[in-house]
Order: structure tokens, then C-alpha cells, then sequence
């Protein structure tokens, strides 16, 4: 999250990482997932105008490893966060509602999954999940162990 760390500042945003340090390695494309990472961020950024904190944490899981991306932001209702990731979907004026379509979709091409929880006043969790070995053909069902 390096990259991230003076955007952050500037915006009064906390960030909190709780990254263990024995994870196993997970096979990805780092500029995509760069990218997708990049996105959530920035939809966390976004939903703290007046700053607040987001929290990075992974653990492994099952056949995978679980990212979850915190922040304390206003949140979405429960009709918004069910669109979230529908292409050209957003509540931004002059949003193109593509961040969060591009996102899913590079975390599927990499045999995960992705999704949200949020509560309007407390913020939003993203949680994606990754397979700690290559997908099988293009895309691989996630493991049991995300639900």
C-alpha cells in the first residue's frame, strides 16, 4: 500500500495493515492486481471525504488466501452494494461506474471472488479471495471457505 500512503495523508485516512508475514504466495498478474487493489482504495477514499481509516488484513483460507479491505466511510445501502460491481452503475456524479466492474472482473480471471458488505454510517468491507494455485482454464469456482 505504499503507493497509496501520501494520498492518504492528505485525505486524513489511517491506513491499518495486518498483513501476515507467512502468507503463501498467490499466483496473479501484480499490474492487474495492482489495479483492481488500486480501485477498492480509491472507492474507500472516495467514501471518506473527512477522513477515517481503512483497515488491509489477509489470512489464508482453505485453497486460498482472503483479502478484506475496511473502511469507515458512509457505507451503501443494501440495493447499492447489490449493484456495486454492474458495469456503468455509480452514485458519483461523473462516475463512469467501471472501478468496481473492472475490479470483479480481475479478481474472476484470476479464479477468485469478490464481495461487499456495508452498513450506511460504518462503512464498507470488500473481501476478495484468491486461489493459491492457477485456475484451470480461464476461470476456477471459488473455494468453499468464502461464502
Amino acid at each position: 500500500m505504499i503507493f497509496f500512503g501520501p494520498t492518504a495523508r492528505q485525505f486524513h485516512i489511517e491506513i491499518k495493515c495486518y498483513l501476515p508475514g507467512d502468507l503463501p504466495p498467490v499466483p496473479l498478474d501484480r499490474d492487474l492486481f495492482r489495479q483492481a487493489l488500486l480501485n477498492l482504495i480509491l472507492n474507500a477514499q472516495q467514501a471518506m471525504p473527512e477522513g477515517g481509516q481503512l483497515t488491509i488484513q489477509a489470512e489464508q483460507a482453505g485453497e486460498g488466501v482472503v483479502l478484506s479491505l475496511i473502511d469507515t466511510g458512509k457505507g451503501m445501502t443494501p440495493d447499492v452494494a447489490a449493484r456495486a460491481f454492474q458495469p456503468f452503475f455509480s452514485t458519483k456524479p461523473g462516475g463512469t461506474g467501471l472501478g468496481l466492474a473492472i475490479t470483479r472482473k480481475i479478481v474472476l480471471d484470476h479464479g477468485g471472488d469478490i464481495k461487499v458488505a456495508s452498513d450506511i454510517g460504518r462503512g464498507t468491507k470488500f473481501t476478495v479471495w484468491l486461489p493459491l494455485h492457477p485456475p484451470a482454464g480461464n476461470r476456477s469456482p471459488a473455494a468453499s471457505a468464502f461464502r
